[in-house]
C-alpha cells in the first residue's frame, strides 16, 4: 500500500478569511461538500461536518485541550488528528489534512480508492 494522494483545494486566502465560531470552528465548502476546520497550538486539522454519533453539526463543537474537539450534543471528545473517540465509544470522526501555505488555507480530499466514483 502507498501513501495517500489528495487533492488540494484552496479554502480561503488568510485565517481572517473564515468565519470562526467561539468554539475556534470554521465551515468550509469543498467540492459542494461542508466540512470543518479547527486549530491548536498553530496546527490545522479538518473534519467532518456531522458527528458519528448523532449527527450533530460539529460547526457547533468547540476545541478543547489535548488537540479535541467536543461535540456538541453528547459531548463526546475526538482527536483531531486521528478521529478517534476518546471517551471509548467507538466512533470515529473522518479527518482530512490542512495545509497553511504562504498563499492561503488548503483543504485535502483523498484521491483514488474503490469509491471516490461514487462519493
Amino acid at each position: 500500500m502507498g501513501s495517500k494522494k489528495y487533492k488540494w483545494h484552496k479554502v480561503a486566502a488568510a485565517a481572517t478569511d473564515l468565519q470562526w465560531t467561539s468554539g475556534h470552528i470554521a465551515e468550509v465548502e469543498v467540492e459542494g461538500k461542508k466540512f470543518c476546520i479547527g486549530r491548536f497550538n498553530d496546527e490545522w486539522y479538518g473534519f467532518a461536518h456531522t458527528c458519528p454519533h448523532a449527527g450533530a453539526p460539529m460547526l457547533d463543537a468547540y476545541v478543547a485541550g489535548s488537540c479535541q474537539v467536543v461535540c456538541p450534543v453528547h459531548h463526546l471528545k475526538f482527536n483531531m488528528k486521528n478521529g478517534r473517540d476518546i471517551n471509548g465509544e467507538g466512533y470515529t470522526l473522518k479527518t482530512y489534512p490542512v495545509e497553511v501555505r504562504p498563499d492561503g488555507i488548503y483543504f485535502g480530499l483523498e484521491e483514488g480508492g474503490f469509491f471516490s466514483k461514487w462519493f
